[in-house]
């Protein structure tokens, strides 16, 4: 076994598992029995992975959760605070990021409560989860009867001074193929000013493959369009990379990471709302700390 030389990221579950869609993919379904707001070992083992991560060079902390995170945003504030604190003990992240469906951010009300505190906390980026940039399909993804504009949503997030990514998830009839990929992401830039893009194929939470993924002929295409039309700024050591689209920048990679032991690196340390921190989203033989 290999030496551990670099983890490059902290993932964390936060919240009740409540969520307002309802999508018939879910991968963070099965752990919502393990979604306790108050578990102090969570708390206790939350703060422990970002320090840790920080130790050995980690640039990133992600926030998501087993359902919506933005439906529990007293535990989203909490877990800001306790970056905050670890922040301003020398254990900073460059990147702190919010995973979210997005459809709260369409409500001023709550951007006002919120906003402003979670980027005083260090928050600096909300990504969007968008399965389709047509506003009927991507209802019908979170099977939902409308889903908000999404110049709406956009405008309410950096109206607050927070940045806003987009996370153009490749599903089976939705973006599957290079076209679809290609015309997803030129409406997101030149239509919404969405320059900072990261795609990756729906799956199980085991990492295989499901009804939902891509044809592994649709991920190839992808990968060749984006070989042909950008520049590669540098490749991830899990595999896939980013890019350079004219300015923007395009992320491609996988969503789950299985942990090879003989590898100097780790991925991310992912905070299960359980207590367990995990070198990988598939905990069997990963565990970091219990």
């Amino acid at each position: 076994m290999a030496c551990i030389e670099k983890i490059y990221s902290v993932s964390a579950l936060v919240g009740s598992g409540a969520c307002n869609g309802n999508c018939a993919f879910c991968a963070g379904k099965y752990l919502r029995p393990d979604a306790e707001i108050d578990n102090p070992l969570y708390w206790k083992n939350y703060e422990a992975a970002i320090k840790l991560c920080a130790r050995y060079g980690g640039w990133s902390l992600s926030l998501t959760s087993s359902g919506e995170p933005t439906c529990s945003p007293s535990a989203v504030t909490k877990a800001l605070e306790v970056y905050k604190k670890c922040a301003d003990q020398g254990a900073y992240f460059p990147n702190v990021n919010l995973f979210t469906n997005g459809i709260l951010f369409a409500n001023e009300s709550f951007c006002e409560r919120w906003l402003p505190r979670w980027r005083e906390l260090g928050l600096t980026n909300i990504a969007i989860s968008i399965h389709s940039v047509d506003q009927a399909e991507q209802a019908a993804a979170y099977r939902l009867p409308r889903y908000p504009e999404f110049r709406k949503i956009f405008e309410d997030i950096r109206k607050f001074g927070v940045g806003v990514r987009g996370t153009l998830l490749l599903r089976r009839g939705g973006v599957d193929n290079a076209e679809s990929y290609e015309s997803a992401v030129s409406r997101l830039i030149n239509d919404y000013g969405v320059d900072n893009i990261t795609s990756w194929p729906v799956g199980n939470p085991d990492g295989s493959r499901s009804e939902f993924t891509p044809s592994r002929l649709g991920i190839l295409s992808i990968r060749w369009w984006l070989r042909k039309n950008t520049k590669l700024c540098h490749g991830h050591v899990w595999g896939g990379g980013v890019y350079d689209y004219n300015g923007a920048i395009l992320r491609l990679t996988d969503y789950v990471t299985k942990h090879d032991p003989h590898k100097d690196f780790v991925r991310q340390l992912v905070v299960f709302q359980n207590g367990t921190v995990a070198y990988s989203w598939i905990k069997e033989g990963a565990l970091c700390m219990k």
